[in-house]
């Protein structure tokens, strides 16, 4: 178990996600992983095109850290669920799921870095409509919160869909500025995996 479990860890690091995966499902096999472990099972997963299966161990670590009273980190777990969901044109799951997170970061009731990831599907909503100001504001808003919890993967979505929005609005120059920046945090700032899948598939 510790031996898969580490080597798992060393691959998932590494960014080799085949192997990650592998040595984390026999660990969890063995002995069910932690919340943490779970996390890093689940982008591993995304990274090798299984989505459904990250949907799964999201899930887990989720009620894994309901478990032991860790408000915002299950909130977050929740919050990566709506959005894969989202991405999939899970539309009402993901609703449920954004919902849910939002409650766990009322019941928190500390400022947290949580109420700035909750940001991303108002902003992702605003776009969709054509409400690019709105959609720039919210993101604006999203990226103070990421900068004051040092937040890169907050930082870098709501930069790359700032920058969307002003490319729709026509201000192109602006627009891949914003687009470039959350480009070099993909290349140098450690984003988590599905972080980087969705700012480069766009």
């Amino acid at each position: 178990m510790v031996d898969q479990l580490a080597i798992g860890r060393s691959a998932a690091a590494a960014r080799m996600w085949s192997e990650a995966y592998s040595r984390l499902v026999s660990a969890d096999q063995l002995a069910p992983l932690g919340a943490d472990d779970l996390e890093t099972l689940a982008f591993t997963s995304y990274m090798i095109g299984r989505e459904g299966e990250m949907v799964e161990f999201l899930e887990r670590a989720h009620h894994a850290h309901l478990d032991t009273g860790s408000l915002p980190a299950a909130s977050r777990a929740a919050i990566w669920i709506g959005i894969n969901l989202a991405l999939r044109g899970e539309m009402g799951p993901s609703s449920g799921w954004f919902g849910r997170a939002r409650r766990l970061v009322e019941r928190h009731g500390e400022p947290c870095a949580e109420q700035g990831y909750l940001l991303v599907p108002v902003l992702l909503g605003q776009a969709m409509s054509g409400d690019h100001e709105s959609a720039i504001a919210t993101a604006s808003e999203a990226i103070d919160i990421g900068e004051q919890f040092e937040e890169p993967d907050l930082v870098a979505l709501a930069v790359h869909e700032q920058g969307r929005a002003l490319v729709r609005m026509g201000r192109v120059d602006e627009g891949l500025k914003l687009l470039d920046e959350a480009m070099v945090a993909v290349t140098s700032d450690g984003l988590t995996p599905l972080v980087t899948g969705i700012i480069t598939a766009a």
